[in-house]
């Protein structure tokens, strides 16, 4: 989807302090014999505090970079998640009216896997008109019972946090030119597990492990066309992520940086150099590798970063790229207009 006039006015962030790797294989959470390989740093933990809270810090945090804009002034506010957020029946997205927005906006949570804040973008860009200003959140603790943050994902840990993003139709530092979403319905059952839908995991206890379900999946994927649908991923990402280029009006070479999901070097590497011809050094990998996979929030947290330190400049073109279960696949070009002086004076991370 091409897009006119559609902006980011700020980005807020709430990241908790890490726990670092050397850490957790001390306290015998994380292997310590797969250290080397996977060159980890750690993940940020949230500890007890709720993954609402954490999008709402997130939330403040982007109005305090915002320029005097006001929560009450919103037209939209779209709630992104992957994981659960509090007690069952009740919402997340209530939290944030009753403590900052207000009641009259209107609100929604999103359950869109891990490309949950592309489609609140993509969503962002429909709705709104001349004027229009939304607020995109999205949160995760995985510090829970059903989640082993250091195991869950092989070569991958979890990491929590809170980002906000404010969207406006009027003005912004940075410019969406195209973001797209796409699902390859045929991969549906990647992280089904092979167990049954009915009842719910989280109502019999049942724990989240990715690395044995996708260990899961490659065993079902011997006994059928599981070449035939690793092709179909890998030729949907690349049509995906030209499409979103043209749309833009520019080509790879163009892009300054491009954020990948948080997640294994090597599997980033391959995708980056086979698919794209990046190198890691093109992309967040690094950073990521530093606090962990976030959820739904990995690109606009490290975009955050890449703000932070100095890493673009005005005129710079920004590639997002999504992958999550489903399989969805998502991906976002940004041009960078100017750099807001909240980044050059630090201020509340």
């Amino acid at each position: 989807m091409r897009t006119t006039d559609m902006y980011l006015r700020s980005i807020g962030v709430h990241v908790p302090p890490v726990v670092s790797i050397e850490t957790a294989v001390a306290e015998g959470r994380y292997p310590s014999d797969e250290m080397d390989y996977f060159r980890l740093g750690g993940a940020a933990v949230a500890g007890d505090v709720p993954a609402p809270e954490l999008a709402l810090r997130a939330a403040r945090h982007a109005f305090e970079r915002s320029g005097g804009m006001s929560p009450h002034d919103l037209d939209l506010m779209l709630y992104a998640d992957v994981w659960h957020q509090g007690p069952e029946g009740w919402e997340p997205h209530f939290y944030l009216q009753r403590h900052l927005v207000g009641g009259d906006v209107l609100a929604m949570e999103l359950r869109a896997g891990c490309c949950g804040l592309f489609s609140a973008l993509r969503l962002a860009a429909g709705y709104l008109r001349p004027g229009g200003t939304a607020l995109l959140v999205g949160a995760d603790n995985h510090g829970t019972p059903l989640v082993d943050r250091w195991r869950m994902i092989e070569g991958n840990v979890m990491g929590d946090a809170g980002c906000a993003l404010l969207v406006t139709t009027d003005t912004g530092f940075a410019e969406l030119r195209s973001v797209n979403v796409t699902v390859l319905p045929e991969a549906e059952a990647v992280n089904d597990g092979g167990v049954p839908m009915f009842p719910p995991d989280a109502t019999v206890g049942r724990t989240l492990d990715f690395a044995a379900r996708n260990r899961e999946f490659r065993k079902r994927m011997l006994d059928g066309d599981g070449a035939g649908l690793m092709l179909s991923i890998q030729r949907t990402l690349i049509e995906l992520v030209e499409r979103t280029l043209k749309e833009a009006g520019i080509t790879l070479d163009e892009v300054a940086r491009v954020a990948f999901p948080h997640g294994r070097w090597d599997e980033l590497e391959h995708r980056a150099v086979n698919w794209f011809g990046l190198t890691l050094a093109d992309t967040t990998w690094e950073y990521g590798a530093g606090i962990g996979h976030l959820g739904v929030s990995d690109q606009f947290v490290a975009l955050d970063h890449l703000l932070a330190v100095g890493a673009l400049a005005p005129g710079d073109y920004v590639l997002l790229v999504g992958t999550g279960a489903g399989t969805t696949m998502a991906c976002a070009v940004l041009r960078i207009l100017d750099i807001p002086a909240a980044y050059a004076s630090g201020g509340p991370r």
